[in-house]
């Protein structure tokens, strides 16, 4: 397990992460991501004592594969050294990484999913039915996952600057961490005898939807500085 003061740490910025106020949210989960990427490859550094084991955590049980779901889930685990799956037998979405990793995910996942589900209800009513809604779902989740692995082909291009106490890392030793993280979770699956099936991207209904989507995707940014009050409010109501 990592050092307890630098869990603690992540832990208090996942906390704001689940704060009212979406600027103070987005900036703490982005900090509480980067942190994490820092301070991981920062112990994996120190030798294979300070390897964290791999292990699996549930994330939210599903009746049926929902797609926006499953894209989101599998874009924040890519963006954070995990990988996303789901259990067709019981409905179960789940995790498989460090403990570390699985606790920043799982905020992140809550945090975001809440973000899609509220800006789809601006969207209710006038003429905007179920498949337009499930569309922009997909399209909101697709392009933030892809803005979450732009940012983590970022840290592996460009490295991670120096925060606090915290170094900057090498682009050459950040994509180390996440090869190395890769194969332990391959390791992990294949001593579980967990057999994996990719599943393709599904249709959506709605094109106008899919797009508005995508296009709200680039509004819950991950990158943008804080904004003040009365800019977000214009924000939300434009939405």
């Amino acid at each position: 397990m990592a050092d307890k003061t630098i869990v603690e740490r992540i832990k208090k910025l996942l906390a704001l992460a689940t704060s009212s106020n979406e600027n103070e949210s987005t900036a703490a989960a982005e900090k509480a991501s980067l942190l994490l990427a820092q301070y991981n490859l920062s112990l994996a550094d120190l030798g294979p004592n300070h390897q964290e084991e791999i292990d699996e955590d549930s994330v939210e049980t599903t009746s049926k594969f929902v797609t926006w779901k499953m894209i989101l889930l599998s874009g924040i685990a890519d963006a954070n050294g995990c990988n996303a799956m789901r259990n067709n037998y019981n409905g179960i979405m789940f995790l498989v990484g460090t403990s570390t990793n699985l606790m920043v995910c799982k905020h992140l996942y809550e945090y975001l999913s809440s973000a899609i589900e509220k800006r789809a209800k601006y969207r209710k009513g006038n003429g905007r039915g179920l498949a337009y809604l499930n569309a922009f779902r997909v399209g909101c989740a697709t392009r933030l996952r892809q803005r979450l692995l732009e940012q983590k082909q970022q840290m592996e291009e460009s490295g991670i600057p120096g925060s606090g106490d915290a170094a900057a890392t090498p682009g050459i030793v950040v994509r180390s961490m996440f090869e190395k993280n890769q194969r332990a979770i391959a390791d992990y699956l294949e001593g579980r005898g967990v057999k994996i099936r990719t599943r393709t991207n599904s249709q959506v209904s709605s094109a106008a939807g899919f797009n508005s989507g995508y296009e709200v995707g680039d509004k819950i940014s991950l990158h943008k500085q804080v904004q003040p009050e009365e800019e977000q409010k214009q924000l939300n109501e434009s939405l």
